[in-house]
C-alpha cells in the first residue's frame, strides 16, 4: 500500500509527537525567499509622555527626563504601503505630513513612537502544507524626529490567548483596547528614549487562525506547530527589515551585537518557551542571535495543568496562608479554556485527527454555543466576534435566562419561534456554571466558573479523575494503548515543554501561585524536571518548597551565574491581574518584571 504525502506526514508526526521536535517534519525549514513577503499596511504609534525630574543614582545630578506613559494613538500611514524593498529618502521637515508627522502640540505630548508594519509570510500548517500567515513588525522611531531609531535587539513577542480576531496583533489599535494588554505592552519595547533602553525591533505574529487566517482553526496549545510558525515570522521579518536597512533605505541597521529574546504571558508564555525549544533543536540560535526566553504564567505542562483543575481545593502552594485561591476542586475558572484546548487538539494534533470535540464535551456545555463563539472570530465585523470577556457575559446571561440548544449565533438566546431539540432552564445551567464568592478577574461583576463534571462527558470526566491514569507509585504515566482518552492524554503530553530537552540559553520565569487559570504547577513541573540547571530565585517564598519543586541543590545566590531566573512574585493576584503586574509594575521607569527579566536574559551567564 502506498500512502499519499499527507498521510505519510501525519503518520510521521504521530510517531514523533512524543519525541524530540528536531525529528519532526515541522523542523524542515526552507531558505527565506523575500519575494514571498508582502507588506499589507503601515501604522504609526505615538507614545504619550510627561516630564519627570529625577536624580541620577550614579552621578547624583538632577535631570529632567521624558517618561513614556503608553500608547497615545495609532493611525495609518498609507504612503508607506508598497514593495517590500522600496527605498525611502531620509525624512526632513517637509516629510512630516507624508510620514505621519506630529503637530507642535503633539510633539509636546508624544516624544517617541514606532511604525507598525503588517506583513504576510509563508509557513506550514499541521498537515505540512504551505500556508500564508500574518505578522506585525514594530520599528522604533527616533525621539523628537520622524526618522527610524537604531534597534538594539529583537523581541519575539508572543501574544496571549484571544478568541476574537480584532485582538490579533495585526488588527490591534487603540480602539481595540488600552495599551494595558499583552499586545499593547509588548509594543512598548519599540520605545526609544533615555529611560527604557535598549529599544527593540518587535516581531509579533498572529497565530494561525487569526489575522488573515481568521477563517482557519487555531491550533491552540499545539506548541511545536505554533513555534515553527512564529520562527518563520521572525526569519521573514528580519529578512524584510535587513533588506530595507541602511543609510539610503527605510530603516536604520540593527546594532552589531544585537540579540533576540522570545517573550510572552499566558499562552504567550508557553509559546515563548516553545520558540526557545524550537530554535535550539533546529540549530537556529546562531542565525537568530538567540539569547533566551521570558515566560510569564504559561501552560508548559498541559496534563498537570488539567489535573490541577480536578484536584486543587484552593490551598495548593498556599496551605500555610490564610488567603486561599478562588479555585474549587473539579472546577475551571475560565470555562472557554476547555473547548479551546480540546478543539485545538482535535483540529491539529496528529494523534487526535480521528476524534471530535463532542467525545469530550457534554451536550449541555455544547448547547452554550461555545464552539460557535470561538468560530465567530471569522466574522468581519467586530461586534459579531467574541472576546473572552464577551464569552463570560454570554455565560452570565445563560445562567440568568437559561438556554436552548442552537446551532449558530443568528438566534443566540433562543428568542425565535423555531423548534429546538433541548432546553436548559436557568437552574440547570447553574448546575454547570456558578459565580465565585471569592475575588477573581472582573471588576464590578461576577465571573463564571465551570463544573467539569457537567462540562465534560462522563467518560472524559471519569478518566481525568482517576489518579492511576496519570501517576503510579509517584511516577508519571503515559498511555501506550489507543482510545479516545488515551489519544487525548498522549496529545496533551506531546505538548509538555518541561521534558524532552535541556535548554542551552537562559530562561526567566514569572508565575503567581494564586493563578487559577494557568496554575503554578506549570512552573513547578519545569523545575522538577530540570535539576541539571542552576536557578536564581528572586525574593524566594515557601511556595516552590510546598510544591516539592524547590531547586535546593541547584539554587545560586548570584543571578549572573544562573541558567534560570525565577521571579517568585509573592503575588496574590489571579491570572489577569498577575499579567498586569508582569507588564505594568514600575513600567513608567522601565522596571516592570517583564523588562527586568528581558534585560537579565540578554546578559551572558558568568
Amino acid at each position: 500500500m502506498i500512502l499519499n504525502p499527507r498521510k505519510m506526514l501525519l503518520l510521521s508526526m504521530a510517531f514523533t509527537a512524543m519525541g524530540t521536535w528536531a525529528q519532526s517534519a515541522l523542523g524542515n525549514l526552507a531558505e527565506v525567499d523575500l519575494g514571498q513577503v508582502e507588506i499589507m499596511s503601515v501604522k504609526e504609534v505615538e507614545f504619550g509622555s510627561r516630564d519627570s525630574i529625577v536624580i541620577d543614582p550614579v552621578t547624583g545630578r538632577v535631570d529632567t527626563l521624558f517618561i513614556d506613559e503608553g500608547i497615545r494613538s495609532i493611525k495609518p500611514v498609507e504612503d508607506e504601503i508598497g514593495p517590500a524593498r522600496a527605498p525611502r529618502r531620509a525624512p526632513s521637515t517637509d516629510d512630516y505630513g507624508q510620514y505621519g508627522g506630529l503637530t507642535e502640540e503633539g510633539m509636546q505630548l508624544a516624544r517617541s513612537g514606532a511604525y507598525l508594519f503588517a506583513y504576510k509570510y509563508p509557513s506550514i500548517d499541521a498537515d505540512g502544507n504551505k500556508v500564508i500567515l500574518s505578522s506585525m513588525m514594530g520599528v522604533p522611531r527616533a525621539q523628537f524626529q520622524m526618522g527610524y531609531a537604531h534597534p538594539s535587539n529583537v523581541l519575539i513577542a508572543c501574544h496571549e490567548t484571544i478568541t476574537s480576531n480584532f485582538e490579533a496583533p495585526t488588527n490591534y489599535n487603540n480602539e481595540g483596547g488600552s495599551f494595558q494588554t499583552g499586545v499593547g505592552m509588548m509594543l512598548m519595547y519599540t520605545r526609544y528614549d533615555r529611560v527604557r533602553q535598549p529599544c527593540c525591533l518587535v516581531i509579533m505574529p498572529d497565530y494561525e487562525g487569526y489575522g488573515i487566517t481568521a477563517d482557519r482553526a487555531h491550533p491552540y496549545l499545539y506548541q511545536e506547530l505554533t513555534a515553527r510558525q512564529v520562527v518563520d515570522a521572525v526569519r521573514y521579518g528580519l529578512a524584510l527589515y535587513n533588506a530595507n536597512a541602511g543609510s539610503d533605505k527605510k530603516f536604520d541597521t540593527l546594532e552589531n551585537n544585537w540579540q533576540s529574546v522570545s517573550l510572552g504571558y499566558s499562552q504567550g508564555g508557553s509559546v515563548a518557551l516553545a520558540v526557545h525549544k524550537f530554535i535550539e533543536e533546529n540549530g537556529l540560535d546562531e542565525q537568530l542571535h538567540y539569547a533566551g526566553s521570558v515566560c510569564g504564567d504559561g501552560p508548559y505542562d498541559p496534563v498537570a495543568h488539567l489535573r490541577y483543575y480536578i484536584t486543587d481545593n484552593g490551598e495548593n502552594y498556599n496551605s500555610e496562608d490564610t488567603n486561599p485561591t478562588a479555585h474549587d476542586a473539579g472546577s475551571v475558572t475560565m470555562p472557554i479554556v476547555m473547548p479551546l484546548i480540546l478543539k485545538g487538539m482535535c483540529d491539529s494534533n496528529p494523534l487526535m485527527r480521528q476524534h471530535t470535540v463532542d467525545e469530550y464535551l457534554s451536550q449541555k456545555f455544547l448547547s452554550t454555543g461555545s464552539l460557535d463563539m470561538i468560530a465567530a472570530k471569522k466574522n468581519p465585523n467586530r461586534d459579531d466576534q467574541f472576546s473572552t470577556e464577551d464569552v463570560t457575559k454570554r455565560y452570565q446571561w445563560q445562567m440568568k435566562y437559561g438556554l436552548k440548544n442552537f446551532v449558530n449565533l443568528d438566534d443566540p438566546y433562543g428568542t425565535g419561534t423555531g423548534s429546538f431539540r433541548v432546553y436548559y432552564t436557568p437552574a440547570q445551567v447553574c448546575e454547570m456554571f456558578y459565580k465565585s464568592t471569592k475575588p477573581f478577574l472582573l471588576f464590578g461583576d461576577y465571573t463564571v466558573f465551570g463544573k467539569l463534571e457537567q462540562m465534560l462527558t462522563s467518560a472524559c470526566y471519569t478518566y481525568f479523575t482517576t489518579t492511576s491514569n496519570f501517576e503510579v507509585d509517584g511516577k508519571r504515566v503515559i498511555p501506550t494503548e489507543r482510545g479516545f482518552m488515551q489519544d487525548l492524554h498522549r496529545a496533551l503530553e506531546s505538548n509538555n515543554l518541561t521534558v524532552g530537552w535541556t535548554p542551552k540559553h537562559r530562561i526567566a520565569f514569572y508565575h503567581s501561585s494564586y493563578d487559577t487559570v494557568v496554575p503554578f504547577v506549570n512552573l513547578c513541573s519545569f523545575v522538577k524536571n530540570h535539576p541539571e540547571l542552576s536557578y536564581y530565585i528572586k525574593s524566594p517564598s515557601a511556595r516552590l518548597s510546598a510544591a516539592n519543586a524547590h531547586p535546593t541543590n541547584s539554587q545560586v545566590f548570584d543571578e549572573t551565574k544562573a541558567d534560570v531566573y525565577i521571579n517568585d512574585t509573592n503575588s496574590t493576584k489571579d491570572h489577569i491581574d498577575a499579567g498586569k503586574n508582569f507588564f505594568l509594575t514600575g513600567n513608567l521607569f522601565g522596571t516592570s518584571p517583564d523588562y527586568e527579566l528581558f534585560k537579565w536574559v540578554l546578559k551572558k551567564k558568568q
